[in-house]
C-alpha cells in the first residue's frame, strides 16, 4: 500500500504531550495564584492579630514610659514563628524599642500596624513584620509535589499513547490493505482508509428498500405553473431554477430517509418505505411535503419567481418482486393512482388518500375530507409539537442554500 504521513503514532503522542502540557500549566498556575491569596489572607490575619494584642499589652508601659517594659514585651514577641520584626513608635512615630535579628532581609517581609489607644488618644503604633517565605513554604513544597506528580501522569500517558497510536495505526493500516485503491497517494492513515471505503459506501443497498419493505407512502409533488415558467424565462434562467429546485429536493430526500422515483408530466415522486404498517412513513412523507412547500417559497420568492406546488399521498403495502418489470408496473400503477389525487388538489395544498388519511399515525396533523362524501383528506396544518420539529428540520436544510 502507499505509505503514509502524519502518521497516529505519532501524531496522538505529540498531541497528547502538548495537552498535558498545556493542562499543566495552568492547572500550576492557578494553584499558584490561590495559594498566594491564601497566603496573603493568613497573613493579614495573623498581623493584625498580633499588633492588635501586642498595643493593648503594652499600654501601661507606654504611659509610665518603661522602656525595659516595652523591650521585654516586643523581645516576647520576636519568638513567635514567623515574626522578624517587632516596632513600638510614639504618637509622632519617633521608633521607642524594636526586635530584630540579625541580618534580617527586608525585601520579603509584611508589614502590620495597630495603633496604642489610652482612651480616645493614639498614644503610640505597634509595627509587626511577618516572614512571607515562612508562611508560603508549606505551599510552595504542595506545588512541587503537584509538579512531580503532572511529571510522572504526563510520562505515562505519553507512553500509553505512543503503545494506542501504534495499535490503531496498525489496525487502519490492515483495513486499508484489504481494499482497492491508488498506491501512490500518500495520505494519513484515516485518510486513506475514507478514500477506499469511499466506493463501497457509495453503492451500498439498503436491504429495507430492496428486500424487506412492505410499507410504503409514496409522495408526490406537482409543479402546476412549470410550463409557464419555461415560457416565460430564458432557457438559462430556467435550468437554473430547475437545477435548484432539484438540489433542495435532493436535500430533502436525504433528510426525510426518502427514495426519489423517476417522475412524469412536472411531477416529482418520493417514496418512503417501513418495515412496519405503524411505522413513521406516512408522517415522514407529510413533513417532507411541507418542508419542501415552505422552503420552496422562502428560497424562490427571493427572485421574484412563484412556483405552484400541489402535493398528495397515498399508502400501500408492498411485495417485492424479483422481476423489474413487475415492480416497474406497480410503480407505473401507483403513479397513476397518485395522479388522480394531483389532478384534484389546488396550489398550495397537500391531499391524502383514504387509507393514509385514516391511520392513527397521524394524530398530530390536522385533517379534513376533502368533500362531504369524499374519502379524500386535506392537511390542514400540523400541531404544535409537529410545526416546531418542521421548523427546526427547516433550518437544517436552509444551511446549503
Amino acid at each position: 500500500m502507499g505509505a503514509t504521513h502524519k502518521s497516529l503514532a505519532r501524531r496522538l503522542p505529540t498531541l497528547t504531550l502538548m495537552f498535558s502540557l498545556a493542562i499543566g500549566v495552568l492547572i500550576t498556575l492557578v494553584l499558584n495564584l490561590q495559594l498566594n491569596l491564601h497566603t496573603t489572607e493568613q497573613l493579614n490575619h495573623l498581623g493584625t492579630t498580633l499588633s492588635t494584642q501586642l498595643a493593648k499589652i503594652i499600654r501601661d508601659p507606654i504611659i509610665h514610659q518603661d522602656t525595659l517594659s516595652l523591650q521585654v514585651e516586643v523581645d516576647e514577641m520576636l519568638r513567635v514563628d514567623g515574626v522578624k520584626r517587632t516596632s513600638v513608635y510614639d504618637a509622632s512615630h519617633r521608633l521607642l524599642v524594636q526586635a530584630q535579628p540579625a541580618h534580617l532581609q527586608e525585601r520579603e517581609l509584611s508589614v502590620h500596624t495597630s495603633p496604642i489607644t489610652i482612651g480616645n488618644t493614639i498614644a503610640g503604633y505597634v509595627t509587626i513584620d511577618l516572614d512571607r517565605r515562612h508562611f508560603s513554604a508549606s505551599f510552595k513544597e504542595l506545588i512541587r509535589t503537584f509538579i512531580i506528580f503532572w511529571l510522572v501522569l504526563t510520562s505515562i500517558l505519553v507512553l500509553l499513547s505512543i503503545q494506542w497510536g501504534r495499535k490503531i495505526s496498525t489496525r487502519l493500516n490492515h483495513l486499508s490493505q484489504q481494499l482497492p485503491g491508488d498506491e501512490s497517494i500518500k495520505l494519513d492513515e484515516l485518510s486513506l482508509l475514507e478514500q477506499r471505503i469511499a466506493p463501497l459506501l457509495a453503492t451500498r443497498q439498503s436491504p429495507t428498500e430492496d428486500q424487506f419493505a412492505c410499507h410504503s407512502s409514496l409522495l408526490g409533488i406537482i409543479c402546476q405553473n412549470l410550463p409557464r415558467l419555461e415560457s416565460l424565462l430564458n432557457q438559462e434562467h430556467f435550468e437554473s431554477l430547475m437545477i435548484r429546485l432539484d438540489h433542495l429536493v435532493d436535500d430533502a430526500t436525504e433528510l426525510y430517509g426518502a427514495t426519489r422515483l423517476s417522475g412524469s408530466r412536472h411531477s416529482i415522486y418520493l417514496e418512503f418505505s417501513n418495515l412496519d404498517e405503524d411505522g413513521d412513513h406516512r408522517l415522514r412523507a407529510i413533513y417532507c411535503a411541507t418542508a419542501l412547500f415552505q422552503l420552496t417559497h422562502q428560497l424562490l420568492a427571493t427572485q421574484g419567481i412563484t412556483v405552484e406546488l400541489a402535493g398528495a399521498i397515498s399508502s400501500s403495502q408492498q411485495q417485492p418482486y424479483t422481476s423489474k418489470l413487475l415492480n416497474e408496473r406497480n410503480h407505473e400503477q401507483r403513479v397513476e393512482h397518485l395522479m388522480t389525487l394531483l389532478n384534484k388538489a389546488v396550489t398550495g395544498e397537500i391531499l391524502l388518500d383514504k387509507d393514509t388519511g385514516s391511520h392513527a399515525s397521524l394524530s398530530e396533523i390536522d385533517l379534513s375530507p376533502l368533500a362531504e362524501d369524499s374519502p379524500l383528506y386535506r392537511v390542514n396544518g400540523l400541531n404544535d409539537s409537529a410545526a416546531k420539529l418542521v421548523s427546526q428540520q427547516l433550518a437544517l436544510l436552509n444551511r446549503d442554500h
